[in-house]
């Protein structure tokens, strides 16, 4: 079979820095201006940023992945079958044979998304059904001489590069390159804000273990060489470093003629401040709002209101796409006009017991629901008579007024 790269070789001159293809060297662990290196676990290290991703993976993980079938008006609901592993059962029961729970699985999906731009799931031809995760750091998308897409990826273990077609191949991407095959991961925006956040973090455990003194100097009687200043300065740091020894007493023979603190100016010490609007920068490279993060007021009437906000800003630019991905991939052509993915969005609304209980009954009132649709939300068991829908009697259609008896010359 003969492959073409992704991206055909030119004469422009690529910037290592930025470039987020596998096929060019590495965008993760560059030196920062800051001077730290930020790799994609370095930058988890990052309270904010492990929070973000948290945030993010775990609710995608909690709500499910339901299949829908439309027939006319009717939507049908298409429960998860142990017996042919359909995708409901993939994506809510049991992914794979090796007792994979779903939830991880769409945990480890997006944090693949977020810190590399790109996530694919697989689904092999074999019986009985499984979706496997392909590690976005060992796969990307190639073509054939033909134009026709695969997906190059080099399994555990062996050194050979293996090709999978791309109708097996789930692909989503984030902040995707020029040509639209590629993503582009957090990392590859925020690594500068990333460093500097990590050079905050070296910075500030720095000045715990000096005793929260930044530095002095010492000016001696006499000359020292090259071994004397250091057994000087490994006395004082022993006597002086580390928070045991914070604003302990310092005290110097006859030799030490002078020593002055190089204490942190006022203004110097600004940066403190600036930690926190760092934190706010990498809160928006992943799209959080400060609220969630436990940052700023919350000025939301209900946490209805603050998750809707959530789902719609945040997740829902990972979930579309993937509802999207998966009609197209785990859906024979003839049906995807009537037969569509859609998570459950719900499961994140968090209602107390009398928010929920008002709406239900609202619903139940107006026809939407019946008793029993509403039981079995909160998991109990239905009663007889309890499919039957209602409406209030006060309730009349809508006709044209020609139809109701002595309506006609009436205003």
């Amino acid at each position: 079979m003969l492959l073409k790269s992704l991206v055909t070789p030119n004469l422009l001159k690529i910037d290592d820095q930025n470039s987020p293809r596998p096929d060019y060297p590495s965008s993760y662990g560059y030196r920062t201006k800051a001077g730290e290196p930020v790799s994609v676990m370095a930058s988890q290290s990052i309270a904010t940023a492990y929070r973000c991703k948290n945030i993010i993976s775990d609710a995608v993980g909690i709500m499910p992945f339901k299949q829908y079938r439309r027939s006319d008006r009717n939507i049908q609901n298409v429960e998860a079958d142990a017996v042919i592993r359909n995708a409901p059962y993939l994506m809510q029961i049991s992914p794979n044979l090796w007792g994979w729970a779903p939830f991880y699985m769409k945990k480890a999906f997006v944090e693949w998304l977020l810190f590399y731009g790109n996530a694919y799931q697989w689904k092999p031809p074999v019986s009985p059904a499984q979706i496997f995760i392909l590690p976005a750091n060992r796969t990307r998308p190639v073509f054939d001489v033909e134009g026709n897409l695969w997906y190059e990826h080099q399994f555990s273990g062996s050194p050979k590069l293996s090709y999978i077609p791309s109708v097996e191949i789930l692909h989503l991407m984030i902040n995707p390159d020029e040509t639209g095959c590629m993503g582009r991961g957090v990392v590859t925006f925020a690594r500068e804000t990333f460093g500097r956040r990590l050079a905050a973090n070296k910075t500030q455990s720095m000045l715990f273990a000096q005793g929260f003194m930044p530095a002095a100097y010492i000016k001696m009687a006499g000359d020292l060489d090259a071994e004397g200043r250091k057994k000087v300065r490994a006395s004082y740091e022993e006597a002086m470093s580390g928070s045991d020894n914070a604003y302990r007493l310092a005290i110097f023979d006859r030799k030490v003629t002078e020593y002055q603190p190089v204490e942190m100016q006022l203004k110097d010490s600004n940066w403190l401040e600036s930690i926190s609007a760092t934190d706010d920068d990498i809160a928006n490279f992943f799209g959080m709002a400060g609220h969630m993060l436990n940052r700023g007021k919350e000025a939301y009437n209900s946490d209805e209101q603050k998750f809707k906000e959530f789902v719609m800003l945040t997740l829902d630019p990972f979930l579309v796409p993937w509802e999207e991905a998966a009609r197209i991939r785990w859906i024979p052509e003839n049906e995807q006009t009537t037969t569509y993915f859609k998570f459950k969005r719900e499961a994140l609304y968090r209602m107390n017991a009398k928010e929920r209980a008002d709406m239900n009954s609202t619903k139940i009132q107006s026809g939407q629901m019946s008793p029993n649709e509403s039981r079995e939300q909160d998991e109990l068991d239905p009663f007889a008579g309890g499919d039957q829908y209602f409406m209030a009697s006060n309730i009349q259609p809508i006709v044209s007024v020609e139809t109701v008896p002595g309506a006609a010359g009436k205003v």
